[in-house]
């Protein structure tokens, strides 16, 4: 819906290609949203939700991601789509990760690897990939590549080169962070 307006930056999150753009589909979205009927099928609203959020985690409005996606989970948990609810979730987890909330995002990441690994193993990569990001930047580096490695390994299954690519370049950082901590380790 939004995906042709996100790439990711040099610390790997989400940002717009244009932010302009992306402001004026999210505003678009908005709209929609609050154009619909009380009686439209909820996992329209589902939709909706999440990708005004995701839009506005990327353009750095974080109250308003977290409350876009917490609205979205909520209709996914609803509706009993748990595939929903660990690709919300995942979503979710990244907005407080954006916005500083580590303790919120690590529980949101637990919760959404656990039901992926349990449930929906077709999203297991997705589940790693995002809460591998999350331990790079809590200076989990060990997990970090861990959780990389094992999502690398799923996507090379899966045989899509963009996400292979994805998870490699997030691998690739983890081993340069950890490349630089060791040679600013004291050597005795």
């Amino acid at each position: 819906m939004l995906q042709h307006l996100i790439t990711q930056d040099d610390s790997l999150r989400m940002v717009p290609t244009d932010r302009n753009e992306l402001a004026a589909a999210v505003g678009r979205l908005r709209e929609e949203l609050g154009a619909l009927p009380e009686e439209t099928d909820p996992a329209r609203t589902r939709v909706l939700t999440r990708w005004i959020g995701l839009g506005e985690m990327c353009l750095g409005h974080h109250e308003d991601a977290r409350t876009f996606l917490r609205q979205s989970l909520d209709l996914a948990t609803a509706i009993g789509s748990t595939g929903a609810v660990v690709a919300t979730g995942l979503n979710l987890a990244d907005a407080h990760r954006y916005a500083g909330d580590v303790q919120a995002a690590d529980a949101l990441y637990r919760s959404a690897l656990n039901t992926a690994r349990s449930r929906h193993p077709e999203l297991l990569d997705f589940a790693l990939q995002h809460t591998g990001k999350h331990l790079m930047e809590r200076g989990d580096l060990a997990g970090a590549r861990s959780h990389l490695q094992e999502a690398l390994r799923l996507r090379i299954a899966k045989g899509n080169t963009e996400l292979v690519e994805s998870t490699q370049a997030a691998l690739d950082r983890v081993e340069l962070l950890l490349d630089g901590a060791a040679a600013a380790a004291p050597r005795a």
